[in-house]
């Protein structure tokens, strides 16, 4: 083996870093893809179809994130305690984040109720609030099965066993895609369901994963007999204090993410069905960069987790260099397609539309993929950062940073569309600065050195 594969190999090279997070990456690439592929196939639809899809989505993210990022949290207990060498504690974290996760159903059944008293806020044509009412209700259905889902991934992904969360995402898009076209046109006998369709697939995505995971987990030797997943553990009311007091702030975080997009998504359908659509086929685009780094940001916050606990806080530092590495040179060949050449981008969403509709919605939507393509680079720093920080166990400086920079936004947005009138590119601009401003916060908090003191698991369980 050459020096160079050693090095590749080493603890001090890419190698263990990629072995983690390149899969999680595709796997989050699957997801744009399914965002991507229900967005498009609804604009070929209607404008109003993608429209209450954009709405629907980002209010069903603003219910969902909170369980998400709790629940998901238990990756990091679970990398840590891998760390800490406490194996048989893997097992009781898993357990008790499935009782958090079941333990989030009835507020998703009172938030199903509540949907169409939501919406009405909205000022919407009640066509539009119609669809999105029901596109939403069939995505909630879906995101009980999801609450399942977060933990299962939480724990192979704490473990390492990435490949097999992209397995399982790869079959559920797959799925999706299919069940889309089927479903949102009428295929095979069955009506054109429109939005309604896209829903019903993705729920239906959403369900199907659970039963994968449990059988992969269910057939790991050392996840049943080493980390004692399977084995009926008693509840330990220390257990269950540590995955609030970590994973509530990864959860509110998310939650206050989804809140400030929310608002500025309410506010940009107020201005209508084009530059809703506009907006919509814009943030399309967009995830084919934001999601991967998902990806490579839960690889980072893995990788800080497991390596701070056995006291080798400078293989975190390496990693979480070489991750903002792989985040900047990502972000800027997609900078460089998006931001010099919008038209080219734009373009995808041309094949098979109405030449009039198209050409009217891509005037409004180039300016909004060259903002796409100025503050990518950004989104990507503070993707891989704050993965770093709440790996470490620093979720509450993630959240307060989070809060004050999402109201700061919002509230900018807000006084400059009084003083200067309703703009689209407004709220893109605020946008721009939200990415900007959180990537400059992380920037700072990452140079010093108090997340390297941070634990999330027992004290008696790091090893030094």
């Amino acid at each position: 083996m050459s020096n160079f594969a050693k090095w590749w190999k080493s603890d001090r090279g890419p190698g263990p870093l990629l072995r983690i997070a390149l899969p999680l990456m595709l796997s989050s690439g699957f997801v744009s893809l399914t965002l991507f592929t229900d967005r498009t196939l609804l604009y070929y639809k209607s404008e109003a179809a993608a429209a209450s899809a954009m709405l629907g989505g980002t209010l069903y993210w603003a219910l969902l994130c909170f369980p998400m990022g709790l629940l998901s949290y238990v990756s990091t207990f679970v990398a840590q305690y891998i760390g800490a060498k406490e194996y048989s504690r893997v097992g009781v974290a898993y357990q008790h984040a499935m009782v958090v996760a079941a333990a989030f159903i009835p507020f998703l059944l009172i938030a199903w109720i509540c949907i169409p008293y939501l919406l009405q806020v909205t000022q919407q044509p009640e066509h539009l609030m119609a669809e999105e009412t029901l596109y939403l209700r069939l995505l909630v259905v879906g995101g009980i099965g999801a609450l399942f889902y977060f933990v299962q991934s939480g724990l192979l992904t704490g473990y390492g066993r990435t490949s097999t969360v992209l397995l399982l995402d790869g079959i559920a898009t797959l799925f999706n895609i299919v069940l889309d076209v089927v479903l949102i046109f009428g295929w095979l006998g069955i009506p054109a369901l429109g939005s309604s369709g896209a829903a019903i697939a993705t729920a239906a995505a959403f369900w199907i994963k659970v039963p994968l995971a449990y059988f992969c987990i269910r057939m790991d030797g050392s996840l049943r007999n080493q980390f004692l997943v399977q084995h009926q553990h008693r509840w330990e009311r220390e257990m269950f204090r540590r995955l609030l007091v970590y994973g509530i702030p990864a959860g509110l975080q998310l939650l206050c993410e989804a809140a400030c997009f929310s608002i500025i998504m309410l506010q940009v359908g107020r201005l209508g069905e084009m530059d809703m659509a506009a907006t919509s086929l814009a943030l399309g685009i967009n995830v084919l960069a934001f999601v991967p780094l998902i990806g490579l940001g839960l690889g980072v916050g893995v990788m800080v987790g497991t390596q701070i606990v056995g006291g080798r806080v400078d293989l975190a530092r390496r990693n979480v260099a070489m991750g903002l590495g792989l985040a900047i040179a990502y972000s800027l060949v997609f900078a460089f397609w998006v931001g010099l050449f919008p038209e080219n981008a734009s373009s995808v969403y041309s094949f098979g539309a109405n030449a009039e509709r198209f050409e009217a919605v891509q005037q409004q939507l180039i300016p909004l993929l060259q903002l796409v393509g100025l503050y990518c680079i950004f989104d990507g720093i503070q993707i891989v950062l704050s993965g770093a920080l709440k790996g470490a166990g620093d979720t509450w400086f993630v959240l307060g940073a989070t809060l004050v920079m999402s109201t700061l936004v919002v509230l900018g947005g807000l006084i400059t569309q009084h003083a200067l009138g309703n703009s689209l590119l407004i709220w893109w601009y605020a946008i721009t600065a939200w990415v900007v401003l959180l990537a400059a916060v992380f920037v700072y908090r990452y140079w010093g050195s108090s997340w390297e003191k941070k634990r999330v698991i027992e004290s008696s369980s790091t090893s030094f």
